[in-house]
């Protein structure tokens, strides 16, 4: 099939429906999306193509141990695009190795399309601009925890770091808990949360909450956008 041909109704678009439309395995366009948000640009997508290739010992792989001093399995561009709620080692490289199976293709349509920024949806909830991390045992499950800091207009990421505002941290909350200590992290236990909150996600909260994983998304080509 000649891609190029498709191009005479489509002449426009964002990031996130260009990605989407490469047909990359396993990425649907909730994380094609939030992928274009993590990029911004076509360029920016393609430093962090080069720089989640880098091997230890170059200087982009990043540090090669984590705060409990164990080494890395991936390097800085792959464990970044991790921090996003549910992006995992294996959705990372899913994209890093599909988009450069693509590169020339890409780089091919780049030439016949104008590609806007992904739009970014603006909060204006209470924890608007807060970043979260989540640890221990709770009365709730972490994902219905997840859901409210985000209604809330929260971030939430899976490790510690002097950036994080929060960690919310239950029963055997762990090495994450004395990390956060260490660089002076405010800790929040659930009751602290729910208090903060004061009801204000209760209906917001999404029916459907998006899944970023899926194994089979349906594909589309460039016409379809």
């Amino acid at each position: 099939q000649n891609v190029l041909s498709e191009l005479a109704r489509t002449k426009q678009m964002t990031l996130g429906k260009f990605i989407h439309a490469l047909g990359l395995p396993g990425i649907g366009p909730e994380l094609a999306s939030l992928f274009a948000n993590h990029v911004k640009t076509l360029d920016g997508m393609f430093g962090w193509l080069h720089s989640a290739h880098a091997e230890l010992g170059d200087e982009e792989y990043g540090p090669e141990l984590d705060g409990n001093g164990k080494p890395h399995k991936t390097n800085n561009a792959i464990r970044e695009l991790c921090q996003h709620d549910g992006v995992g080692e294996k959705v990372a490289i899913q994209v890093r190795d599909g988009l450069e199976l693509r590169r020339d293709l890409i780089v091919d349509l780049s030439n016949h399309l104008v590609l806007d920024e992904e739009p970014v949806t603006v909060s204006t909830g209470k924890f608007d601009g807060m970043t979260f991390c989540i640890t221990g045992t709770l009365t709730q499950p972490r994902k219905a925890i997840q859901l409210m800091v985000k209604a809330a207009g929260g971030k939430v990421v899976g490790s510690i770091s002097a950036k994080l505002d929060i960690l919310i941290a239950g029963e055997n909350a762990g090495s994450k808990l004395a990390k956060a200590e260490s660089l002076g992290v405010t800790i929040w236990d659930e009751n602290t949360l729910n208090q903060a909150l004061n009801n204000e996600v209760q209906s917001d909260e999404p029916e459907n909450p998006p899944q970023l994983t899926e194994t089979k998304p349906s594909q589309k080509s460039l016409l379809d956008f």
